[in-house]
This record gives C-alpha cells, sequence and structure tokens, in this order.
C-alpha cells in the first residue's frame, strides 16, 4: 500500500496527464462523453482528445474518427447487419483490435470509453486494449450487465444470468433468445478485462453490485456536472415571452420521446386525469405531435429535436417545473438541467431520478407508471406555486453541491491518477 500511495504520488506532480474520450459520438452526447468535460478537466492537468465514430460533427482540432480506414463504415454496417440476423451484439467488428494502433490512443497516459456498445466495436477486444493501455470506462446505462437491452425494467434475470428473456423487443432487440449466451460471453471477457468503471449514479452502483458480470471491477461514482454559469435560473415572464407562452397559464417542460423507457404514454394518461378546469402551457422537446388531442385545450409548444442550448435555457426558464416520466433512467441530465435553472423534478420511483432530484426534499417522486399519482402531483404544484417555487430554489443549490462540471472534472483527474498508479505498481 505504501508503495502504491508513493507512486500516486509521484503521478499527482506530474505537469500533464494526456487521456482519449471514445464514444461513438462527438456532439450528440457532449454533456456526457467527455466533450463538454474537456476543458475543466485541463484546469486539473489533464489534456484530452476524443474519438468518435457514427457521428463525429465537430471540426475542433481534438476530435479525429476512430477507425477512419478505408470501406470501415461500410463494412462495420453490414457486420451489424450480420449481428442482427444472428442476434448477437457488439461482437463482430475486428477493427477493434487496431484501436492501440491509433496515433491518439497511443500518445494518450489513458484511454476513457464511453458508448462502444452501438454496432462499431466488439467487446471481445476489451482484454487486449485494457492490457496495453490505462483504461476507464463509464457504464452509461446497464447494457453492460445484460444479456441484450439497455434497460430490463421490471425483469431480474440479469442478476442471475439472463435466457428465457421476457420481452426480446426492448431496444437492443434480438430475433433470438441468445440472452444467457452473450451474458456467458461478457463473464469471459470482463474477467480478462482490466478497467476502472465510472456510473453517474447510486442507482446503477447498486445494480452493479447485484450484478455477476461487475464482480471483478472497481467502481466509481461520478455524477456528470454542468457549468452552473450557463445552466442558472433566469427571468421567467423575459422567458415566456420569447417562446410565446399564454398569459396565466402554468407552464411545464418535458422531453417527448416515444422510446419504451421515457413514459409518454403515462404522461398523456397523467394530463388527461388533470381537473378538465385546468388551463395549462406543455412545452417539449425532441419529437412532435404526442400531445396533439390537446390542442385547444392545453397551449401545446413543441420544439422537436434541437442542440439550441439558448432555447433549452429558455424553456427550463419559462417552465413551473420539468416532467421526467421515465421508467428507466440511468442518470437524467435534462432532470439536473432543471434543476439547476431552478425547477423541480417530477418523476417516477423505480429509477436514479428520486435519487438524482432529490426526492422528496427537492423533486417529487410518484410509483412508476402511476398515471393518477402523476397528475395528482402535477395539480399539486401548479395549484401551490409558493410550494413549487420553495422547491425550485432548493433543487438549484442541491445542483451547486453536487452537479458542477468542476467538480465531475477533479473526480474524474482523481481517478485517472489512481488508475495510472495502480498499473505503475
Amino acid at each position: 500500500m505504501l508503495f502504491i500511495a508513493d507512486v500516486a504520488d509521484g503521478i499527482q506532480g506530474e505537469m500533464t496527464i494526456n487521456a482519449v474520450q471514445i464514444s461513438s459520438s462527438d456532439l450528440i452526447g457532449q454533456r456526457f462523453n467527455g466533450y463538454d468535460l474537456r476543458p475543466y478537466l485541463a484546469e486539473k492537468g489533464v489534456e484530452s482528445t476524443q474519438l468518435a465514430y457514427w457521428n463525429k460533427q465537430s471540426d475542433a482540432d481534438f476530435v479525429s474518427q476512430v477507425f477512419d480506414y478505408p470501406g470501415s463504415r461500410a463494412l462495420t454496417r453490414a457486420l451489424t447487419r450480420v449481428e442482427s440476423g444472428l442476434s448477437l451484439q457488439a461482437k463482430l467488428h475486428p477493427q477493434s483490435w487496431t484501436l492501440p494502433s491509433h496515433r491518439k490512443v497511443q500518445d494518450a497516459d489513458v484511454v476513457h470509453l464511453h458508448i462502444i456498445h452501438d454496432g462499431y466495436f466488439s467487446l471481445s477486444a476489451l482484454p487486449y486494449v485494457t492490457r496495453r493501455k490505462p483504461t476507464v470506462w463509464t457504464w452509461h446505462d446497464p447494457w453492460p450487465m445484460t444479456g441484450h437491452c439497455l434497460y430490463p425494467i421490471d425483469c431480474e434475470r440479469w442478476a442471475n444470468g439472463c435466457g428465457s428473456c421476457p420481452d426480446l423487443t426492448l431496444p437492443f432487440p434480438m430475433r433470438h433468445d441468445r440472452t444467457s449466451e452473450q451474458f456467458a460471453w461478457k463473464k469471459r471477457v470482463y474477467g480478462k478485462t482490466s478497467a476502472e468503471i465510472i456510473v453517474a449514479s447510486q442507482w446503477m452502483r447498486d445494480m452493479a453490485s447485484r450484478s455477476p458480470l461487475a464482480e471483478g471491477f472497481n467502481f466509481t461514482v461520478i455524477p456528470f456536472g454542468l457549468d452552473l454559469d450557463r445552466y442558472r435560473p433566469a427571468d421567467k415572464a423575459t422567458a415566456r415571452q420569447r417562446l410565446g407562452v399564454f398569459s396565466g397559464r402554468s407552464a411545464i417542460f418535458i422531453r417527448a420521446s416515444s422510446t419504451p423507457y421515457k413514459g409518454i404514454p403515462a404522461f398523456v394518461e397523467a394530463i388527461e386525469r388533470l381537473d378538465p378546469e385546468l388551463r395549462l402551457c406543455i412545452i417539449s422537446v425532441q419529437e412532435t405531435g404526442h400531445f396533439d388531442r390537446f390542442i385547444g385545450k392545453h397551449q401545446i409548444i413543441e420544439f422537436g429535436w434541437t442542440n439550441d442550448e439558448k432555447l433549452l435555457l429558455d424553456a427550463y426558464a419559462a417552465c413551473d417545473f420539468f416532467v421526467m416520466p421515465s421508467v428507466a433512467e440511468a442518470f437524467g441530465m435534462m432532470a439536473i438541467e432543471a434543476m439547476a435553472c431552478g425547477r423541480p423534478v417530477l418523476s417516477f420511483d423505480g429509477t436514479s431520478l428520486p435519487g438524482i432530484t432529490f426526492a422528496p426534499e427537492a423533486g417529487i417522486s410518484v410509483p412508476s407508471r402511476d398515471s393518477s399519482a402523476l397528475a395528482r402531483a402535477m395539480e399539486h404544484l401548479v395549484g401551490n406555486p409558493a410550494v413549487c417555487d420553495a422547491r425550485g430554489r432548493r433543487s438549484r443549490m442541491l445542483a451547486e453541491q453536487h452537479y458542477d462540471i468542476r467538480d465531475q472534472a477533479r473526480l474524474t483527474a482523481d481517478l485517472y491518477r489512481r488508475v495510472l498508479a495502480r498499473r505503475a505498481a
């Protein structure tokens, strides 16, 4: 132990650590894939670059394409189709073994893996990659612990090896049930893999504590963070004027997604159960058309898919509270954005969100899929604006304590140093 501590002290004293962040995209998901974290890591002595595969959109000089070989993407898509036909996942991509040869990986002291399970990387390469470079891997969702799905929702088979899957249609879907085989394959691969695992919530850490696939790894909980100087309370009246919110309406903000995890059907049913005399403004992003049935009764303001941060900030400022009715959620970036902007979050039990939003101290959580309870909670916040505002102020205070991106950078840099110290020892 003394030797490891001495090595850690030596690494701590070095000028710079070079890290490479690897994910399927750069600007899509930039709040959690290392892109936004880069300048704050630099303040902590970590210079980072990024490799993206499917969705490289930034022209920044620190972002490069990973596996940028002639014909690489055509081969990847073909192999992904083969995987789908064979009911395999993240297994048949030979280019994965070339990752240690990439110049940015060679130059790095630490490799930080993010989204690597969406059709371009083979987990079978993990032992090879992690033997050659100290590696950190962020588990952004439970997929690394399951036989096929991103979220098992109510299924508990992931804790015992999967097999006899109750729903092969959940993302990532399978044609035939090979979940037990995939689970056993992951266990063999992980047994030869040397990586430190980051999870962003205690909910994910608790799940990992029950997972046979997580037994050989060290885990660190590092919540995602925000620039709290950008995400902060703003004038509600000004934002409502910019968005065109009708005067006198209570406003709700929601992410409208038809994925099976985001809970839109329960939210729609909750709106139908509200007091018939209540008139709201529903502000939404991502998908349109989910609330057409309410046109004429409630004001509907839909923005569809957007990366416009100013628009999002106006939506948080204009709303009275944010609703995130997910039935599965490993963290919830939009929840902490709402909190940072001084808005309380309404969510369902059984996900990470009650813990992330500090329900019932700041946020409010109700039983999962209980649309009646969700409706009553919304009516409570609408009917008690002073209570809603007090919860919003408390949410901001808790965001300052727990979701500052500078704290995320500090904890991440500290982990990199521990990883390098262990490897050196």
